[in-house]
């Protein structure tokens, strides 16, 4: 798979996309484009981490209120849109109680939809025996066509 297809928006407008790779082929993938943050799953295992690295990889501003309602305010006033990878994804919100994690799908797709017509994707790294977890848990959220591409 190449750089070009990972940061390239889905064709068919899919919010999610999974791909199985190393964390540095992404991140070499994302190297001088525009509109892609990236963000460490590693440190996003409980809501609290999550809005705090979202807050700092994507400098929120200071008044940023660490809500749900707040995240997709913040999310929703990227002025061109973007990518956001996930490295180590299969590590998100792991710690936290499950409908953390459809709360955070629900504010992603209600961003998604307040950016339309700029792109607005997620990009969800995994490697080796950690990707097949990964997609499995998001299709137990309900997460499928046209949520997720791979």
């Amino acid at each position: 798979m190449t750089g070009l297809f990972l940061l390239s928006p889905s064709p068919d407008g899919a919010l999610l996309r999974a791909w199985q790779g190393s964390a540095q082929t992404a991140i070499e993938a994302a190297k001088g484009r525009p509109q892609v943050w990236c963000l460490h799953a590693a440190r996003m295992r409980t809501r609290k981490g999550l809005m705090e690295e979202w807050c700092q990889a994507a400098s929120f501003p200071p008044h940023f209120g660490a809500t749900w309602d707040a995240l997709r305010d913040a999310l929703s006033d990227l002025s061109e849109g973007g990518t956001f990878l996930v490295l180590d994804a299969d590590q998100l919100l792991q710690d936290a109680p499950p409908e953390e994690a459809q709360l955070l799908w629900t504010v992603l797709k209600a961003v998604q939809e307040d950016l339309r017509p700029k792109p607005f994707q997620i990009l969800l790294q995994a490697e080796g025996s950690a990707y097949g977890p990964l997609v499995e848990g998001l299709r137990a959220l309900g997460l499928s066509q046209p949520d997720l591409a791979r």
